[in-house]
């Protein structure tokens, strides 16, 4: 175990032999890291907080602070985090809100600076969250997500595998497997960069995007869209359906913007393109 001398570091921690410890950290009573764990400057651990192997947590991180919630007295949580994951600079991460539950934060995830993550929230494996994103208490993230910069994610609320949330987004109902959403919880399409980057076969795309006509652009009732999702014959198209149906918030409905919000929101956005506004009103002074 290699430590800092100015750290500080609880004789009830269990640490692992080979891990490393920077300057200035805090590491109380209850923690446990395990092997090849690397923990930067200023960093502070605390609450029941079980810290697998091989995780890289960057300065000035707060994990395992007790919920944010008026009226919580007792700090009963627990934070469990898995392996490998990347925890950058000033990331926060809180423990459950009931001793029989805990956070749990999965492997190979990628959490960027000023990240947050609430009580009782579950990260499967794979996920980006960027910079400044923030995750309310409950939220369940599955598989492969991309969470983008300063979005925001809705208490209760769960991300489906292979989803993707765009930059200052606010989430606030369900985001079925291998949408993208975009601005007031809004869906705008499937994720078909990030289904092309995680191999995902063109048939099984094809297929993808056969289950987002049938629910956002047909236009019937959900459960009419369910029970026409689970008479396809598709590994995928079926994930789709059953998330769904588990859903209690109810799912992120499609984008229907106004043709002015076409012109000029979506548009350039879709194409990945500027539009000089002069060439639209040459004769306005701005």
């Amino acid at each position: 175990m290699k430590v800092d001398q100015t750290a500080r570091i609880s004789k009830e921690a269990k640490i692992a032999q080979n891990v490393e410890i920077g300057p200035y950290c805090v590491i109380e009573k209850n923690v446990e890291i395990k092997n090849g764990t690397q923990i930067s400057a200023y960093t502070h651990i605390k609450g029941k907080t079980t810290v697998g192997e091989n995780n890289l947590i960057h300065s000035g991180c707060v994990i395992g602070e007790k919920p944010q919630m008026l009226g919580l007295k007792e700090d009963v949580g627990k934070l469990v985090i898995g392996d490998n994951n990347i925890i950058r600079e000033y990331v926060t991460i809180h423990t459950s809100t009931k001793e029989e539950a805990s956070t749990l934060i999965g492997n190979n995830n990628y959490l960027m600076g000023f990240s947050h993550i609430a009580h009782d929230c579950s990260l499967s494996n794979n996920i980006t969250l960027s910079h400044g994103s923030l995750i309310a208490g409950h939220v369940e993230i599955q598989d492969n997500a991309t969470i983008s910069g300063n979005a925001s994610i809705h208490q209760f609320v769960r991300i489906g595998r292979l989803s993707m949330i765009g930059g200052l987004t606010r989430v606030t109902r369900d985001i079925p497997p291998f949408m993208m959403c975009i601005g007031s919880s809004k869906i705008w399409g499937i994720n078909l960069v990030g289904l092309k980057r995680a191999k995902i076969t063109s048939e099984e795309i094809r297929e993808i995007k056969k289950a987002y006509n049938i629910l956002y652009r047909e236009r019937m009732p959900i459960k009419k869209s369910i029970e026409k999702l689970e008479k396809i014959n598709s590994p995928k198209i079926q994930e789709i359906a059953l998330f769904i149906k588990n859903s209690k918030r109810g799912i992120s409905s499609a984008n229907r913007s106004t043709i002015f919000e076409k012109i000029f929101l979506d548009y350039p956005f879709l194409l990945r393109q500027e539009i000089e506004s002069k060439r639209i009103f040459k004769k306005i002074d701005f």
